[in-house]
């Protein structure tokens, strides 16, 4: 009866011998597995076999998605029956697929859309080490570097992230409604963030192509993380402010470093000496100076327009900020 009904009971030994003829169209598809392998596929594998050039899946826990590229320094993650995946293929033709029936059935695949949207998008690649110190302190620190890699499309305003593992990292943008994520001449801007999730890199940017939309996905290297390529002293924040503020800034070098605040006469009104501080980026709340607005006497200082300048090394520069009461 249960044989009648499609469904193979747990007991039966499994017939790996069945084939299944997949239709897949030039560009993005959703799929799932329609038999069961021997042997698991894993994003890598599921890839090669596919010929395709991304795979990316809905990760259910976090809500997110999570992509894969055959970049990866690893087999990326496991397919699964009952899950659907989006894989992206240069060329559209038949896939065959070996197994054994489901004992339940798998998710069906969605339908054919013929879109000129790109509703999925992979941004993929590695993290050149820029210090041999920085990262042979990551050792410490096992199955995860504390890194994370933020892509955002300045047009659209959406964000995706990956953690980023043996230096290598694919944030995943997609759209189950298949409405488009990216389109030619968007520009992409890229962070990395360390385990604070303080800014750890320059902010990159880059432009989707036609290439890398056909590809759904773009390549890129990340150089001088967590060392700057250039010192500088950036715009306080919040600027106009009361009563207090934060000056972030970034060293090329390990500096002793010293802030200190000037009238719009060049009178001193207050020093902040940080000590000495190693080569990075001091942008955030946490590692950026604070200034809580008073003078070296704990004054408040009044209403106008001040100055302050940083002194690390060889490295010195001047802003202007504003008092506002």
């Amino acid at each position: 009866m249960l044989q009648q009904l499609g469904v193979i009971p747990s007991m039966a030994p499994k017939d790996y011998s069945n084939v299944f003829f997949m239709p897949l169209t030039p560009g993005l598809n959703m799929v799932s597995l329609p038999l069961e392998p021997r042997t698991p596929y894993t994003a890598r594998t599921f890839a090669e076999t596919l010929f395709a050039t991304t795979v990316i899946k809905l990760d259910e826990n976090r809500q997110r998605f999570v992509g894969f590229t055959l970049d990866a320094p690893d087999d990326g993650f496991q397919i699964e029956g009952g899950k659907g995946y989006i894989v992206n293929v240069l060329r559209g033709g038949m896939a065959a697929f070996v197994g054994a029936a489901w004992t339940r059935p798998p998710m069906p695949a969605a339908p054919a859309v013929q879109t000129d949207g790109a509703w999925a998008f992979v941004v993929s690649g590695r993290i050149l080490e820029c210090e041999k110190a920085l990262f042979a302190s990551l050792s410490s620190l096992p199955r995860k570097l504390p890194f994370a890699v933020t892509v955002r499309n300045t047009r659209t305003n959406a964000v995706a992230t990956d953690v980023v593992r043996e230096g290598y990292f694919a944030a995943a943008f997609a759209d189950l409604n298949r409405k488009s994520v990216v389109q030619e001449g968007d520009r992409l801007e890229i962070q990395v963030q360390d385990q604070s999730g303080e800014i750890a890199s320059e902010t990159l940017s880059y432009t989707v192509t036609v290439e890398s939309i056909r590809q759904a996905f773009l390549p890129i290297t990340i150089k001088n993380v967590g060392v700057p390529r250039q010192s500088l002293l950036l715009q306080n924040y919040p600027n106009p402010f009361n009563p207090e503020t934060w000056i972030p800034y970034q060293l090329r070098e390990p500096a002793e470093v010293v802030i200190r605040i000037y009238t719009a006469n060049g009178q001193l009104v207050r020093t902040l000496s940080l000590g000495q501080r190693s080569a990075g980026f001091y942008l955030g709340r946490t590692k950026a100076a604070y200034w809580d607005g008073h003078n070296n006497a704990g004054e408040k200082v009044a209403s106008g327009i001040y100055f302050y300048q940083i002194k690390a090394g060889d490295f010195s520069s001047t802003r202007r900020m504003l008092v506002l009461k």
